[in-house]
């Protein structure tokens, strides 16, 4: 089975999304969006395996040290597995978060500005650890503060070369869309490449899910998911959003 792992996009301190919940339940979810550490406790108890943060202060506002505390407390906030999509200035930026157990960092540009470092970093955490991040807009990679010149087969041979097995890949053209990825360019680069995908963003129901399922051979074995989770897209969501507009406000 696919791996749904929930997005928490952090700008300016709070989630960027907040969930649509029952009538009468908006001040619960409102209190979520504005303390994302509530909501790492929340997707944990609606049964997430694994969670994604992306810190849109770093990513599209070049201040990558913004969140730091935030980030901090959400880590601290569950026991499962957390991955963090941020412009990653340098490597000691990527060990001080691994250090602090964050599961997973998923880097781009410090592949082309220290990929010696790169190296060093997955030879002491691990490649199950880094992950290369391919973002693509009009068949090019993009990346946070630079160009990058690069296309999706020259990032991966890159992301190889360096020792990653696993690359996170997404497309501007399809996310937040809820129309759902394009299988055949998904299908297209597992068969190119040996590593591991996971897929961000774009889905926008079970059906969708289904679909992408039947790409699991190909090596695509996970999903990053967030606009369609706080829309309540998926059957199960009725029955949590129901239970939580019983127990509000004790579940705060």
């Amino acid at each position: 089975m696919l791996l749904i792992i929930p997005s928490i996009d952090i700008h300016h301190g709070s989630c960027r999304r907040c969930i649509e919940g029952a009538p009468g339940t908006e001040s619960l979810y409102a209190e979520y969006s504005h303390h994302p550490e509530r909501l790492v406790q929340l997707w944990r108890r609606e049964n997430a395996k694994s969670l994604h943060i992306t810190d849109f202060d770093a990513m599209f506002e070049h201040n990558p040290d913004a969140n730091n505390a935030l980030i901090s407390s959400m880590i601290k906030a569950t026991d499962i597995p957390i991955q963090l999509l941020s412009s990653f200035p340098d490597i000691e930026h990527c060990s001080y978060w691994l250090e602090q157990g964050l599961y997973r960092v998923i880097i781009n540009e410090v592949m082309l500005t220290d990929p010696t470092g790169v190296k060093a970093l997955i030879k002491q955490y691990t490649p199950s650890r880094v992950v290369a991040a391919i973002r693509v807009s009009s068949d090019r990679v993009t990346l946070p503060d630079m160009q990058s010149g690069l296309d999706v087969k020259e990032t991966i041979n890159l992301a190889h070369s360096l020792g990653m097995n696993r690359i996170m890949y997404a497309d501007t053209s399809w996310e937040g869309t809820l129309h759902g990825p394009d299988l055949e360019i998904l299908k297209n680069i597992a068969q190119y490449s040996s590593m591991r995908i996971t897929v961000g963003g774009g889905i926008g129901g079970p059906e969708q899910l289904w679909a992408l399922q039947e790409l699991r051979s190909f090596g695509i074995d996970s999903v990053v998911i967030g606009r369609a989770l706080y829309e309540n897209k998926f059957p199960c969501q009725e029955m949590w959003r129901s239970i939580e507009a019983q127990l509000e406000p004790d579940i705060s």
